[in-house]
């Protein structure tokens, strides 16, 4: 197996890793996006840096290896865009399949929505 380089990673710091995180954001959020089947539901935190949490279910996706592509994507794609994403807590659901491309241009267009999010004096 290949060693990817610490650089490229994406931390544990930089997800949502328990349940009552997710809970917050999904039942209280300050802002909720959707481009197609992505909806992203949004709180801003008080880090320094944004924190996603990835919901993929098999009734949306059936099979595993589609499921694990889409997160992959998204997990790289919120990555890269480091810097444009304000500091939020972000939950993204899929809620129905989605074509590789197509997933490209709504990720485009939803980090795009998310970049453009006001603070609210925080």
């Amino acid at each position: 197996m290949e060693h990817i380089p610490v650089i490229q990673r994406f931390p544990r710091q930089h997800r949502l890793t328990r349940a009552r995180d997710f809970e917050r954001v999904l039942r209280r959020p300050d802002a909720r996006l959707r481009v197609g089947p992505l909806h992203a539901n949004v709180v801003f935190n008080r880090m320094q840096h944004a924190r996603l949490g990835l919901i993929v279910g098999k009734k949306a996706v059936a099979r595993a290896s589609a499921r694990n592509r889409i997160k992959r994507v998204i997990r790289e794609r919120f990555r890269t865009a480091g810097d444009r994403i304000p500091a939020v807590d972000l939950v993204v659901r899929i809620t129905a399949p989605v074509e590789r491309a197509r997933l490209h241009r709504q990720l485009d267009r939803l980090l795009g929505q998310l970049a453009e999010l006001e603070v609210d004096g925080r």
